[in-house]
């Protein structure tokens, strides 16, 4: 009994040494199948990579490792060659360049997979995919091959490949460097869906972290039969939402392929966070980031149609509602404000429909904005439409607008008020050229005003014209009731290098003409011509103090007339100093005189009258007086040691030795100072000479003196004159 036991312990024994063997062999094999393994699939591994993607594909390192209870296989690095010879170079090297590398690629495999299908894995994980679009060979174009490939993706062997992989990081290489986000493929019922989540559509936004979207594209593994593949694509996040349809048809036995794309609402100033610059060009992409300020976009539509089999240009078409934009079309301009428009794109020629807007304060209506061309370098934006406004505000627009300078000097020299209606047309010029502005307007019933509201023209009908940044009109006006031919700027004067704005009156029926002119140096010059007046006036203006006016080469034939034809008060002058040289009236010479004339509260004071030649030693005779409309009131005082030069002074031809004088004189004469006559002066007029001798002279002087002596009453009185008859007389 013992012996049988002990038998069959040692047959126990001996078995358990067996199994231990056997498992320890087990063991063994198990580890050496695990390392040796991935080596023995990497050949047909990339052979079947290579087979399927027509590159050439290799992996290095392969290696499994096991973590929570699941199996993974685990690649370092896969890289996959262009077949052919790279774009750019010698096709007789055989030299091939990189298509698609992969980084850290791992698959989440069950054993038996290994042994029945590479297409049927769990999971693939990539860190990072790279996409070189410029190895690909630059003859293989997008066709109906590659469109049919991608619409039978659901229903082939691939589609169990792609819905297990998940891609952390993508790159694509090529004219620019795109960056994209995590990629997760979902597969569902013969349905591929791709999301990214969290990309970036212009890393150069001045927010990129806020302007990531999710983007989802689903290919169905239905498609109707006239269609090739029908793409589902949306576009999303907090600020926009995008639906686009990409569909891949045959028309006509051409293959074709259209885009429509739909975004309800955007802010106009997130938009340049949502669009790439290399998708419009730099300069386009600057001016839209620079330009949309404020206001939104809505309803929005995209068309693109392409046509594959034949060489020639997308058509394009876009359209947008343009609400409570603030655009700043140019850097010069002040932004366009509330503006309410229609965008249409179509092909190449953008052009805006503006319903309502304000520009420079100024309400606009029916505007045009058009861009013929924005696939040209140098962008010309061409705004033109109607105005029909106040012309006060189309002057305070224009003074607003980036003009010539000279432009201003005008626009700041006039008052312009009424009704006004006409065209305008701007070219913006989207670059450093400077933009062009032409307006031609109609003016009905306005009041135009010059030097500072002393020259009036009411009821004023014309023809205004802005171009080449020179303001003209021909038209016509009264001025003090008289109707006069107006033109601004007129082109048959020879000044026009000298003057910044010119007026020219013509009254043809009373044969006057006058021509005011602003010049460089910002003074005033005036010709007067008439029946009854000729004479030229400069004004010179003075920050500091009332300006100087000059009275030059005036000659009067006939003050009555000047009194009948114009109803001038003390309101029509400015305060000034007033400097009169060559004066004539009718035949005679005036003196020259200087005054400073100062106008207040309906009264024009003179101050300081001074004629050229009349004074006392060396000081001029100074007249004071005034003016209120109606009476004209001058006074004027002096003493002197010598009567002989004041007479001479006085144009007074007689001589006379010595003579210590008095003068006191006070005028008034109902009339305007310019209309005084000897007739209408009532006043005073006292003078005392003492110890004085006219000699060899003809008495009448004398006579007045003498009248005028106490110590001759007497002589008078008797009816002796022989002291003022007699040749000589002393006083």
């Amino acid at each position: 009994m013992s012996k049988k036991l002990l038998s069959h312990s040692v047959k126990i024994l001996k078995l358990g040494t067996w199994i231990g063997g056997i498992l320890a062999a087990l063991v063994v094999l198990v580890v050496a199948v695990v390392m040796i393994f991935p080596v023995l699939i990497q050949g047909p591994l990339e052979a079947q990579l290579s087979e399927l993607s027509d590159l050439d594909v290799k992996i290095s390192k392969p290696y499994f490792d096991f973590k929570d209870d699941n199996l993974f296989l685990k690649i370092d690095k896969l890289e996959a060659f262009n077949i052919g010879s790279a774009p750019n170079s010698n096709p007789l090297g055989g030299q091939k360049s990189l298509v698609v590398a992969v980084d850290k690629l791992k698959w989440d495999v069950y054993l038996y997979s290994l042994f029945t299908d590479i297409y049927n894995p769990d999971e693939i994980f990539i860190d990072v995919l790279t996409l070189d679009l410029n190895a690909i060979q630059s003859n293989i174009e997008f066709g109906v091959s590659q469109v049919q490939t991608l619409a039978a993706l659901p229903n082939s062997e691939i589609f169990e490949f792609l819905k297990a992989l998940d891609i952390k990081k993508m790159f694509v290489k090529g004219e620019q460097n795109i960056e994209i986000a995590p990629i997760l493929i979902i597969a569902n019922n013969k349905q591929l869906t791709l999301k990214i989540t969290g990309q970036s559509l212009n890393p150069e936004a001045s927010e990129p972290n806020t302007n990531k979207v999710d983007i989802s594209a689903t290919i169905s593994g239905a498609q109707s039969a006239d269609v090739l593949l029908n793409l589902p694509i949306s576009i999303s996040n907090e600020e926009l939402s995008i639906t686009t349809n990409v569909k891949f048809t045959n028309q006509a036995g051409d293959n074709v392929v259209e885009l429509e794309s739909f975004l309800a609402q955007i802010p106009a100033n997130k938009l340049v966070n949502y669009l790439p610059s290399q998708f419009v060009g730099d300069d386009v992409y600057t001016w839209i980031k620079q330009g949309f300020l404020a206001g939104t976009l809505q309803d929005s539509k995209l068309k693109i149609k392409q046509n594959l089999s034949k060489s020639s240009d997308a058509q394009v078409q876009f359209s947008s509602q343009l609400k409570a934009l603030e655009l700043k079309f140019d850097a010069d301009w002040e932004p366009l404000k509330k503006l309410n428009a229609s965008l249409e794109l179509d092909g190449k020629r953008m052009t805006v429909m503006v319903h309502d807007g304000k520009l420079n304060d100024m309400a606009l209506n029916a505007i045009k904005i058009q861009i013929d061309d924005i696939s040209q370098q140098e962008l010309d934006a061409k705004v033109t439409g109607k105005i029909n406004t106040q012309s006060e505000r189309l002057v305070e627009f224009l003074k607003r607008a980036p003009l010539d300078e000279s432009v201003h000097e005008v626009l700041n020299s006039i008052n312009l008020s009424g009704k006004v209606n006409g065209d305008i047309r701007l070219v913006a010029l989207l670059d450093e050229r400077e933009s062009i502005l032409d307006i031609d307007l109609n003016l009905k019933d306005n009041r135009l005003s010059v030097l500072d509201d002393k020259i009036v023209i009411k009821g004023y009908n014309s023809k205004l014209a802005f171009h080449h940044n020179k303001i003209t009109a021909t038209g016509s006006g009264k001025i003090r009731g008289k109707l006069f031919d107006i033109r601004i700027n007129p082109n048959n004067k020879a000044d026009d290098h000298e003057r910044i704005f010119g007026v020219e009156l013509i009254d043809s029926s009373s044969g006057f003409k006058a021509y005011i002119t602003k010049q460089l140096d910002q003074s005033w010059r005036g010709r007067i011509e008439s029946k009854s007046v000729k004479g030229n006036v400069a004004v010179f203006p003075n920050e500091k103090d009332i300006p100087n006016v000059r009275i030059l080469g005036l000659q009067v034939t006939s003050l009555d007339t000047i009194k009948s034809d114009w109803e001038i008060t003390p309101k029509d002058f400015p305060s000034m100093h007033l400097n009169a040289t060559n004066i004539r009236i009718n035949e005679d010479i005036f003196p020259d005189f200087s005054a400073e004339l100062v106008s207040k509260d309906s009264i024009l004071s003179i101050n300081n009258l001074e004629l050229k030649g009349l004074g006392v030693s060396k000081k001029l005779l100074s007249f004071q007086g005034a003016w209120d409309g109606k009476h004209t009131q001058l006074s004027a005082k002096a003493k002197g040691k010598n009567l002989a030069e004041f007479l001479q002074r006085l144009k007074v031809k007689e001589r006379v030795i010595g003579g210590k004088f008095d003068f006191d004189a006070s005028l008034a004469c109902e009339c305007a100072p310019w209309n005084m006559s000897y007739q209408d002066i009532t006043g005073y007029f006292d003078m005392s000479v003492k110890k004085g001798v006219f000699t060899d002279q003809d008495p009448n002087i004398g006579r007045i003196l003498s009248l005028l002596n106490i110590k001759s009453i007497a002589k008078r009185l008797s009816l002796n004159f022989s002291d003022v008859t007699n040749k000589g007389f002393t006083y």
